[in-house]
């Protein structure tokens, strides 16, 4: 699976608590950068350099959010100019509702790009939403839960709220058959465990969706091994201006593997990157996901789930999930700054841009149709610090508005604002 950023968190502006803690990651992020600048210098001559700054947020979901996120690039190559600069990306985050996620990805490469390895890993204790089958998140849930003075709280909402443990890795190992086109092996193994819902008791008023029986679909081993293919001509893999990237997977999940669960996945992202004009940037992505299985129900987490920070931003991960997804993304990416710029504060200003955003996608099941009608669409904007001149890596700052007139209940849309380093895709 494509990783190109470290996960921070979800979030809906709803407070002045929410905009002070923005300021302060901001404020955070300059002096952790000048940090990290030093320690750039000092590690140049080892070809390792490292960006790091602060992770601070507020979610009604999860409260105040505490952490660090970061990269480090290293050179495997001896400084060969041909072989492009590996990475290690990392996120380490804590809550005051006691909830965690560490996180890793890496993209490395050998000398001359002869071998590549990409891949990931995830720990998490975190909160989730299942919404149940479907294109429509139609379903309607009234959930109970005491509050501190002992009183039945109510809240009617389109899904239900639980939470898990969960380690997940994801290797992958790719050889150069020719210039730019890979080929290799790539495994997805994911143990998921500790189940608790986070109602005290809840009554399905509307079963549209096909809510499912979250213990029975969540938990357990999911464990799969096979191919994939990359073709990857991007100027720059982690904030990429021109070229395009392709990465087609097939992974066979079965019981030879220890897996709880049999089917077979396929994943075809389709990612493009040209200039109209000076340095701005549009990006295109087409993504399609398919499953196949003799089984009843596929896992939770091995659904084609729509949402998240990283793919159709506005939307809660799994707000539209089944066995098959298409989508598509677009974005235009606007810098401020341009290299002969020499006004006052130029410094500053030429590490900003502003991004804008239109995605959608429809997934539907074995029977299922698919339908240029059927697209739940979200759209965005967002706001870019350069935060390596060296990596060109961004942060960047996303709110995200999903379009759907009843994603979020009836007649209530979903919205989310983002933190992350490095961009989408």
């Amino acid at each position: 699976m494509e990783r190109t950023g470290a996960i921070l968190t979800y979030c809906k502006p709803q407070s002045l608590l929410t905009k002070a803690l923005i300021l302060i990651y901001l404020f955070g992020f300059y002096e952790f950068q000048a940090k990290a600048q030093t320690q750039q210098q000092e590690d140049s001559i080892k070809f390792r350099k490292y960006d790091i700054f602060p992770a601070i947020s507020y979610s009604p979901e999860t409260k105040l959010t505490l952490g660090v996120i970061g990269y480090r690039y290293l050179d495997l190559s001896k400084s060969d100019p041909e072989t492009t600069r590996s990475y290690i990306n990392f996120v380490a985050v804590y809550t005051t509702t006691n909830q965690a996620i560490v996180e890793s990805n890496w993209e490395l490469f050998t000398d001359g790009n002869k071998l590549r390895f990409r891949g990931g890993f995830t720990f998490a204790r975190f909160p989730d939403r299942n919404y149940g089958f479907g294109n429509d998140a139609g379903a309607l849930v009234l959930e109970y839960k005491l509050n501190n003075t002992g009183i039945e709280d109510t809240v009617v909402q389109n899904f239900k709220r639980f939470s898990v443990m969960r380690f997940g890795i994801r290797p992958s190992v790719l050889r150069e058959i020719s210039n730019q086109f890979y080929v290799g092996l790539n495994a997805d193994v994911e143990y998921v465990w500790n189940f608790e819902e986070l109602a005290d008791s809840i009554n399905i008023l509307k079963r549209e969706a096909n809510i499912l029986l979250l213990q029975d679909n969540t938990l357990g081993l999911r464990s799969g091994m096979g191919f994939n293919i990359v073709w990857d001509s991007r100027d720059n893999i982690l904030n990429s201006s021109s070229g395009s990237f392709v990465y087609l997977s097939t992974l066979f999940f079965g019981k030879y593997l220890g897996s709880d669960y049999r089917y077979i996945s396929t994943r075809l992202d389709a990612r493009t990157y040209f200039n109209p004009v000076l340095n701005h940037t549009i990006a295109v992505r087409g993504l399609l996901n398919f499953r196949f299985t003799d089984d009843v129900t596929l896992p939770l987490r091995g659904l084609s789930r729509v949402g998240g920070g990283r793919f159709v931003r506005g939307y809660f991960q799994g707000t539209y999930q089944n066995n098959n997804m298409v989508a598509f993304e677009t974005e235009y990416r606007l810098p401020f700054w341009n290299e002969d710029n020499i006004a006052p504060f130029r410094k500053f200003w030429k590490r900003l841009g502003l991004v804008v955003f239109l995605s959608g996608a429809q997934v539907f099941g074995e029977r299922g149709s698919f339908g240029m009608d059927r697209f739940n669409l979200a759209a965005g904007g967002g706001l870019r610090v350069l935060f390596s001149e060296d990596s060109k890596v961004n942060l960047r700052i996303d709110y995200g508005v999903g379009l759907a007139a009843d994603s979020n209940g009836p007649g209530k849309r979903q919205s989310g604002l983002y933190f992350f380093l490095a961009e989408a895709f």
